[in-house]
């Protein structure tokens, strides 16, 4: 369960900070105006995260899809989240359905064995 926790910990992380490296340049034109800060300064800890994330997912699951699809789920949830809430965008019915399905799909990879 610890491997787990961690593997959602940082991939949550990791996600979180690649929507910012994204789309902070939307929101604070700074952003868009140093584009090597997103490159270096939040690029290399977000790898760490993600390799560190994915490593810790792979030795909970064994197996390269799961971790990839829990990966995939945990960015869709950020992604859906955070453009809500610093975006301001809405959610539709279609990305609300969507966000629903990465909830299960990480609920399956966890808890079916």
């Amino acid at each position: 369960m610890k491997q787990a926790l961690l593997a959602i910990l940082f991939l949550t992380l990791a996600q979180t900070g690649a929507w910012f490296q994204q789309f902070a340049q939307v929101k604070w034109p700074w952003f868009r105006e140093h584009p090597w800060f997103n490159a270096i300064v939040i690029g290399v800890p977000l790898s760490f995260l993600f390799i560190y994330g994915a490593r810790f997912a792979y030795d909970m699951m064994g197996s390269a899809w799961s971790a990839r699809l829990i990966q995939y789920s945990i960015g869709i949830f950020a992604m859906m989240s955070l453009t809500y809430f610093v975006l301001g965008e809405e959610l539709t019915t279609k990305n609300l359905v969507s966000l629903i399905l990465s909830f299960v799909i990480v609920l399956i990879q966890i808890l079916w064995k």
